[in-house]
């Protein structure tokens, strides 16, 4: 094992925890809403709950999603999904260095417009 390899696995699993919290908060957002709402609805007897969960739940997923775009390169320590012009959340490589998503250990960078070995 190379001490790359110990670098890049807890940022692997750093990007899948906060995708894995973005994707779980987009599914669940009409039923979780809902029933959020309409619990908080039955506890305090009023009907303005409804706004401010689908406002709250927005701003969860607004939160989510900036951490996932915030996500930065194990290798160049760089935006991995963006660059100055560009946010493309399915990247398969670093928008910076080119390293491959779920790269194990630190292959030499690709160059520009190769397509990744795999």
């Amino acid at each position: 094992m190379t001490s790359s390899t110990l670098t890049f696995e807890p940022a692997w699993r750093d990007l899948k925890r906060r995708s894995r919290i973005l994707w779980l908060l987009l599914f669940a957002c009409i039923p979780g809403v809902f029933v959020l709402a309409y619990v908080l609805n039955t506890l305090l007897l009023q009907d303005a709950s409804f706004p401010v969960v689908g406002l709250a739940w927005m701003g969860a997923i607004a939160w989510a999603g900036v951490r996932v775009a915030s996500f930065a390169c194990p290798r160049c320590g760089r935006a991995f999904f963006e660059n100055w012009y560009f946010f493309k959340p399915l990247r398969g490589s670093c928008a910076h260095c080119n390293l491959i998503r779920w790269a194990k250990d630190d292959a030499p960078p690709a160059a520009p417009g190769q397509a990744p070995s795999l």
